[in-house]
């Protein structure tokens, strides 16, 4: 007999007889659809805050039949399976972690989960694997990390003023996960900074900021800035301050006129911590008869020479004192400031009256003069000579 043949394309092949069996069954092989690809779909890397509801995100891509969906965590020694759902039940909550979450999928490609207010314990590594048919499992892999937001403190302590840098503030973000980044803007002024950190047995870390200026009374005003941040920016806050805290004497006193009448006057210093002022009157005290002392302030409420003198305003504060004078002096007051213009007109008046009388009599001795000059030459009467003297007596007591 003839020998089985096979049709391919378009040609016809003899195969012999002893292979028959072992080539039909290659041939099957070739033809025999290979089973669909399966691959889970999951978010690797995910930061969550702490207490924040966080969805753990898992899908898979396949035409398999699903047939189970199951959740793990990866502990020592052994994974953890805490919960698992089949097609038409309910999900299953096998530990009290699980009992906490709630399962999202829809029981055909979905599988992500939900866990509530998470905690620091959660984090770790989950596993999200479904099981498929015929495809058998597959798994995708989760790194949950939880981050927690520091609590920040910007600390001023008192710091006496000096030529060389010292500790003018402190920046603190306590208990963050991870360790928080602290930098300092000063707004152009030089400045340098120190940190330390404590690591806490939760994972939480906290760090100190020192910021380091030349404690100088004019930096008292400035403003400074603490930045914390978090890395990949998850968290980053600003906290502006007011430099307040450098503590230096009393300087600059001095004293000016609020008001001329009635006077009142105003010592003034710069100083911290705050100034007291006392007032002081060299060689006699200040009584309140006299003028009223109100803190940095003396008022004169009359105009009276017994206020002429040196007044001395001490300014005080912890950490020293300085002072400055002024001399207060008045014209007196007896002539009333109402009778001025009359007081001075009748002087004018009676200058004037003394002077017409001077000038007269000169004229009048002047004439007298050259008429006794004549008589002497005419020989004239002697009663007229004694009137002449009579005239010059006179003119003398004037």
């Amino acid at each position: 007999g003839s020998l089985p043949a096979i049709r391919t394309c378009c040609r016809t092949m003899s195969v012999p007889l002893f292979l028959w069996g072992r080539s039909v069954s290659l041939i099957l092989l070739l033809f025999v659809p290979g089973s669909p690809q399966v691959s889970v779909i999951v978010d690797r890397e995910v930061n969550a805050k702490l207490g924040s509801d966080t969805k753990l995100y898992c899908r898979v891509k396949t035409r398999d039949i699903i047939s189970q969906v199951t959740w793990q965590r990866k502990l020592s020694p052994n994974n953890e399976n805490f919960l698992t759902y089949s097609k038409g039940e309910e999900p299953m909550h096998l530990t009290p972690f699980g009992q906490r979450v709630r399962f999202l999928g829809n029981g055909y490609l979905g599988g992500s989960i939900l866990i509530p207010n998470v905690t620091l314990a959660d984090q770790g590594t989950y596993l999200c694997i479904f099981t498929t048919s015929p495809g058998g499992t597959k798994e995708g892999k989760i790194r949950l990390s939880i981050w927690v937001e520091p609590s920040v403190e910007v600390q001023l302590n008192p710091v006496l003023s000096g030529p060389n840098p010292d500790i003018i503030a402190e920046c603190v973000a306590f208990a963050s996960k991870p360790a928080a980044n602290i930098s300092w803007d000063t707004y152009g002024l030089p400045h340098s900074s120190t940190e330390t950190s404590v690591q806490h047995s939760n994972g939480t870390v906290s760090v100190r900021s020192q910021l380091w200026m030349v404690p100088s009374p004019g930096l008292n005003g400035h403003q400074a800035t603490c930045l914390v941040s978090l890395p990949e920016q998850m968290y980053e806050k600003l906290i502006h301050m007011n430099i307040t805290n450098i503590q230096y004497a009393p300087q600059a006193v001095h004293i000016k006129v609020i008001q001329r009448d009635p006077l009142y006057i105003e010592c003034g210093a710069d100083g911290n911590p705050p100034v007291t002022y006392t007032w002081r009157r060299v060689n006699r005290s200040i009584t309140d008869d006299e003028a009223q002392v109100t803190g940095n302030t003396l008022y004169f409420s009359q105009r009276n020479t017994d206020n002429n003198g040196l007044y001395v305003c001490e300014a005080t504060n912890s950490i020293g004192r300085s002072s400055t004078s002024v001399y207060l002096y008045k014209y007196s007051d007896a002539v009333p400031r109402g009778s001025y213009g009359a007081y001075i007109a009748a002087i004018v008046i009676q200058s004037l009256m003394i002077l017409g009388m001077v000038v007269y009599f000169i004229k009048r001795k002047q004439r007298e003069g050259m008429y006794r000059c004549r008589c002497i030459e005419g020989q004239n009467p002697p009663e007229e000579r004694d009137e002449s003297r009579h005239l010059d007596a006179v003119l003398s007591a004037v």
